[in-house]
């Protein structure tokens, strides 16, 4: 079958991708067919006109092609993306728009069918579902809502350095691993800001190996967290909590991974390269690691630095992947190693989305034991 080149460009996009909206604002399920030829008064359908259609049937041959450009503007294709085009030319060639040599297309046709049952099913055979409502003009949909700042996804290349080359590089930018032991403390200050004007000073007190004190004063009040090796615990006017399981874990994870200059435990055997993705103006390498069976953890490093710029934790629950997000920026030296004077941290919930911005880091403070003691130190 040859088609004219004007008809050919109005069909932009694949046959059978994803619902369309114009099939589905007419369509009742199943059963639609014998509405669509009343609907044609007389005019042919596809079915009737063309070869293996098998989920648009009842459709007026008129309305096609619209429907594929309206398919195509909504994953962002062409007619090849699905079809096998003959020739060349991608306009004025020949077609072979009844093949089903593109596994696209058959993937299509399930999706076609998925959401004719969703609006048949549960909008009363209305059109409330269509491609566009899951794909915004990309072929890949999002599963979560996008974090601060919004990225594109991932993509991978044919040559990239090993999970262990990336991680040595990035413990040498940051002062060596044995950067955290250069100092036996850590004080840094400044402030951390949140929506609602619920912004605080904070102080954070490192001591080698394992303590430390994080403080947060605001006009609603203080609180404090203080970690000292296998135990913790939260003060403030409220009074005092002792943390133990998943919060005892979280808490010394977040000394570790929000504070010290090597952010991450994992070895190069846990890490599997994805391939690279842009932060903001950054070009950085993805590594990937399985914490448990509901739990991933993506690390994104500076391709040219070498320096932690992102760690993305999700996890997976009943309704929805659940993700967590911490954007490390504005490294300075400091000492002979590299902190970050930036800490975001982020989730789909807008009010828990945090900035710390530090003014002062120094090392070798003299502090006293006591404040990490977990029963008598000071609010």
């Amino acid at each position: 079958m040859t088609l004219k080149r004007a008809t050919c460009s109005i069909a932009s996009i694949i046959y059978l991708v994803l619902f369309g909206l114009i099939v589905m604002s007419r369509m009742a399920s199943t059963t639609a067919a014998a509405g669509w030829q009343q609907q044609a008064q007389g005019e042919k359908t596809v079915d009737q006109t063309r070869k293996n259609i098998q989920v648009l049937k009842g459709l007026p041959e008129s309305q096609l092609f619209p429907l594929m450009n309206f398919v195509a503007t909504s994953l962002g294709v062409k007619c090849d993306y699905c079809h096998v085009k003959k020739g060349d030319k991608y306009y004025g060639g020949d077609w072979a728009w009844e093949s089903d040599e593109k596994q696209k297309k058959l993937v299509g046709r399930q999706m076609m069918k998925m959401v004719l049952d969703i609006n048949g099913t549960n909008f009363d055979r209305k059109t409330s579902v269509t491609c566009y409502t899951c794909h915004r003009g990309s072929t890949h949909i999002a599963r979560v809502p996008p974090l601060p700042p919004h990225d594109p996804p991932v993509t991978t290349e044919t040559s990239l350095p090993t999970a262990e080359q990336i991680l040595t590089k990035y413990v040498a930018a940051v002062g060596g691993k044995d950067a955290a032991a250069k100092f036996k403390t850590t004080v840094m200050k400044g402030v951390i800001e949140r929506s609602e004007n619920r912004n605080a000073q904070l102080e954070v007190t490192l001591k080698e190996p394992d303590k430390a004190l994080i403080t947060q004063t605001s006009p609603q009040g203080n609180t404090a967290m203080i970690v000292n090796g296998a135990s913790a615990m939260v003060k403030s006017s409220a009074g005092a909590r002792a943390l133990s399981g998943r919060a005892l874990e979280q808490s010394k994870r977040t000394a570790v991974v929000y504070y010290s200059p090597i952010k991450l435990s994992e070895q190069p055997a846990q890490l599997r390269v994805l391939g690279t993705e842009k932060i903001g103006d950054r070009e950085a390498y993805v590594l990937a690691a399985t914490i448990d069976p509901d739990t991933t953890r993506r690390f994104f490093f500076d391709t040219q630095t070498g320096l932690l710029l992102r760690e993305l934790t999700t996890t997976r629950s009943m309704l929805a992947p659940l993700p967590d997000q911490i954007d490390f920026e504005d490294y300075r030296d400091v000492d002979g190693i590299k902190l970050p004077f930036v800490i975001r941290t982020s989730d789909t919930a807008t009010y828990s989305t945090a900035t710390r911005r530090f003014t002062e880091i120094k090392h070798n403070v003299a502090v006293n034991d006591d404040v990490f003691n977990v029963t008598t130190a000071p609010q």
